[in-house]
């Protein structure tokens, strides 16, 4: 399978593509595999490697290398090995939308600008870095283009697709080109034959006779001409096309081999068997138990790997509850040992078993001693995490900076709110205590902070609040940061006094606040 995520933007004759690739290269079956699309394509490898199969050639490929496929020819994108990546930037277009005269016409040695002339099928080339960076930076402004919808923005479209094919066609003159010595119009008989399997391997009728006579020329010339250019006879193709089907309704249906055989274009039941037996080397009934045995094992082991990933993640979430640190910090290594994702373990683990300590301490259930060790628990998981985390480019739900108020010194209540919002996969900037509204506002600056949040014990400094209000209003940042205020005195009528955002009446309201906030962004 080929992953992709398209946006059209005519109708369908342009399309924008970033392709994943998944499925790993077999030499065996990779004609088999191949896609057609109606478009051509300009399709630019930016990062990963893999192989390139367009017809029957096989061509490795790299970051920067790029390929032009004419419409209707059949290739694909193949990882290199099993865990490799590969990601392929692609436009897909039909010429003649985009296009008029010789330019658009695939017999014109000025087809496509002449990206395709000597008679080849299709075009590669590895493009050196400022190459690379012309074309990359044409893809965007046609991505730019087809989001933004200005003024003539089709015929901006337009210019940046020739100037994209010439650029092209210049640069493999002195690249690699793929010619052939098949003429652009027995290709496209090719083309078209390899089209018809597609379409109607399931019609019995589809032969090469009849495709003979279609295109109005001798079996023995398609055949030539379809060897040449894929590698394969045609009758094996049809018939490996036709056989994969009856594969895939075996595997998918609960169809008889009387009922499967018609439906591929098969044309008796004997021969089915006796060339199923010869392409897979068993017969239908022992293929079709193997396949399913094997999904319902694979199933099965689904089911297991799950059950032992929650197992392990359960753990991890309850023995945090009961504070025991030292076991928290081994069970997330032993998950990361087993390969499960350090996201997963943070959400589904750790963060799991502090939601419930909050949910819990907001409830009177636990208290701050129990708080307190839950906390510890978690931050000795998290310190293994964090550089996985990082690595995977994992970000925090948002960040917030926290402190005590000018004149005040008590810090209880804002540690307990900076535990619980780091429970809630926050990430906390702790100003301490004493802290001014121009520390603040400056910290909310510089670091990027979506929350202030102040805190507050004596009833004298409750008045330093309303000046981190004024100080963000005077910086200019006042609709782009919440403001949240909290302690012993502080109440909701005063939040509202001074213009603040949100007042919570204990840690947990606060953390789950805070994080509601930070989505909101």
């Amino acid at each position: 399978m080929q992953n992709e995520s398209t946006e059209t933007v005519r109708g369908t004759d342009l399309r924008l593509d970033l392709l994943s690739c998944d499925q790993v290269y077999r030499a065996e079956r990779a004609f088999r595999n191949l896609m057609m699309h109606e478009q051509t394509e300009i399709c630019l490898v930016v990062s990963g490697v893999g192989v390139c199969c367009v017809l029957n050639q096989e061509f490795p490929c790299k970051a920067g290398d790029i390929f032009i496929i004419p419409a209707n020819t059949p290739h694909r994108f193949f990882l290199a090995e099993k865990d490799g990546t590969l990601a392929v930037r692609r436009l897909r277009f039909r010429i003649g939308d985009w296009f008029e005269g010789e330019i658009a016409r695939p017999e014109s040695p000025r087809y496509c600008y002449g990206v395709f002339n000597d008679n080849a099928i299709f075009a590669c080339a590895p493009l050196n870095v400022r190459m690379r960076e012309k074309a990359n930076a044409l893809f965007d402004d046609i991505e730019t283009e087809r989001t933004e919808k200005r003024e003539e923005w089709t015929e901006t479209v337009r210019c940046d697709l020739a100037q994209l094919l010439i650029n092209v066609a210049r640069y493999l003159n002195c690249s690699i080109k793929n010619g052939s010595s098949v003429s652009p119009a027995e290709s496209q008989i090719v083309l078209a034959a390899l089209r018809a399997v597609k379409e109607r391997y399931g019609d019995a009728d589809l032969t090469l006779a009849s495709l003979a006579e279609l295109f109005s020329v001798s079996a023995s010339h398609i055949s030539k001409l379809f060897k040449s250019v894929t590698g394969r006879f045609f009758s094996d193709y049809l018939r490996s096309v036709r056989l994969d089907e009856a594969c895939r309704l075996l595997k998918d249906s609960t169809l008889t081999v009387e009922e499967i055989v018609p439906l591929c274009g098969l044309r008796d039941v004997p021969s089915f068997y006796k060339n199923f037996n010869r392409y897979l080397n068993t017969t239908p009934a022992e293929y079709r138990q193997t396949v399913r045995r094997s999904a319902t094992e694979a199933e099965h082991a689904k089911k297991q790997t799950e059950e032992k990933r929650m197992s392990i993640l359960n753990e991890i979430s309850e023995n945090l509850q009961k504070g025991k640190a030292k076991l928290v910090k081994e069970l997330v290594q032993q998950a990361i040992d087993e390969g499960l994702n350090p996201s997963e373990i943070l959400d589904q683990g750790l963060l799991a078993g502090m939601n419930v300590i909050g949910e819990k301490f907001k409830n009177n259930e636990v208290f701050v001693p129990e708080v307190l060790v839950a906390a510890r628990a978690m931050n000795m998981g998290a310190q293994i995490l964090k550089p996985l985390l990082a690595e995977a480019g994992a970000q925090a739900s948002g960040k917030v900076c926290i402190g005590t108020v000018q004149g005040d010194l008590h810090d209880i209540g804002k540690n307990l709110v900076k535990m619980m919002m780091e429970g809630k996969g926050l990430e906390v900037v702790d100003l301490g205590t004493d802290v001014s509204p121009e520390a603040f506002v400056q910290t909310a600056i510089e670091q990027d902070c979506r929350i202030i949040c102040c805190s507050a014990l004596l009833t004298t400094t409750m008045g330093v609040m309303a000046k981190v209000v004024e100080e963000a209003e005077k910086a200019g940042i006042r609709d782009k940061v919440k403001i949240m205020i909290g302690g012993a005195p502080v109440t909701e009528d005063f939040c509202r006094e001074i213009g603040a955002d949100a007042y919570t009446p204990d840690a947990a309201s606060a953390a789950e606040k805070a994080l509601a906030f930070c989505k909101e962004a």
